[in-house]
């Protein structure tokens, strides 16, 4: 062998050598981008979790996480979460909410992320003909009525609903969720007390409002003064029964869940923190004194909830989900 093949031969083997270590080089570099790919991911789609399930637990009126889904990609994710609402141990299915997450924020590489279960608002004649500025809404998925809030105190032109006179109109054995929004706000205690014997206190409204001149009347475009309109449930922060364990229910469940939310630096770190300085004021942290109940949410047969009438404290009252017992 001369020395030409036998330089040939060694440029021959040092090439297999240097294609075969940059092989071994990419596939190890690959396997480590996808664990920290992986374990990125994972991260953010647990702080992602966690933030839906603490949202959950302060808002939502009877509804409950009723299952998950993760979509994970390279360094994002979609979160899908589906609820149900619980009317007298009756589900039915209520939102299907997807969520995008990044491990870094600043790199969003899809913009989707919302609620599916999108609210259909439909005009009622005798709304209409009495001059109400906003319409009935809908739950887009299973087309039950969405409960409405009315603050205490906000000028709503005289336009609240009472929904009351309905439940004469349906079987006296169907099951029925209604919102009672108070004339003014009661302490937990206080409102434990209010309503009629044989209807369930399943949820609490809480004042959560730190800027309440948003609700003020304005003049509008066309120079006509406009008012304020409800709340739906998907608005409202509060706290209830939790339904997979039923225990006794108090504003302590609701400071936790708000503590966790403000700590976790999450998807709603905006609003935990906004209603965490409302309720402590100068103090530094809220407590149970601070928590003030605007309205609560009641479910009993449409017989059992006619006993609200003439009830002084209610402001208004609306009908959310009708099921059937079986």
């Amino acid at each position: 062998m001369n020395i030409s093949q036998m330089i040939k031969k060694a440029k021959w083997k040092s090439t297999i050598r240097t294609v075969l270590i940059s092989l071994l080089v990419s596939v190890i570099a690959l396997f480590g981008l996808m664990l920290g790919n992986q374990y990125l991911t994972t991260k953010s789609f647990n702080r992602a979790m966690n933030s839906e399930q603490i949202m959950n637990q302060i808002s939502g009126p009877n509804e409950v996480q009723t299952g998950q889904v993760n979509y994970s990609g390279i360094l994002n994710g979609t979160l899908q979460t589906y609820t149900a609402k619980v009317i007298d141990g009756v589900p039915i299915p209520w939102s299907d909410k997807k969520y995008n997450y990044q491990v870094f924020p600043f790199l969003n590489f899809s913009t989707l992320s919302g609620d599916v279960s999108q609210l259909i608002s439909l005009p009622d004649e005798n709304m209409k003909k009495e001059g109400y500025e906003y319409t009935r809404s809908y739950n887009g998925l299973n087309g039950q009525r969405e409960m409405l809030f009315y603050i205490p105190q906000v000028n709503y032109n005289g336009k609240i609903l009472n929904d009351l006179p309905l439940l004469q109109e349906m079987g006296s054995d169907k099951r029925v969720e209604m919102a009672i929004s108070f004339d003014k706000d009661y302490s937990l205690n206080e409102v434990k007390k209010l309503t009629p014997p044989g209807l369930t206190q399943t949820w609490y409204w809480v004042d959560t409002y730190d800027n309440k001149a948003f609700y003020d009347p304005y003049i509008d475009g066309n120079g006509n003064q406009s008012y304020a309109s409800p709340d739906i449930g998907d608005w409202v922060k509060g706290f209830g029964i939790f339904h997979t364990d039923p225990i006794e229910v108090s504003e302590k469940k609701f400071l936790d869940a708000l503590e966790r939310g403000v700590q976790l630096n999450g998807q709603y770190d905006y609003e935990f923190n906004r209603i965490y300085n409302y309720l402590k004021k100068d103090k530094d942290k809220p407590d149970e004194s601070d928590i003030r109940i605007l309205g609560v949410v009641v479910t009993g047969t449409a017989q059992e909830l006619q006993s609200l009438n003439g009830q002084p404290y209610v402001r208004g009252v609306t009908l959310g989900a009708v099921v059937d017992k079986y």
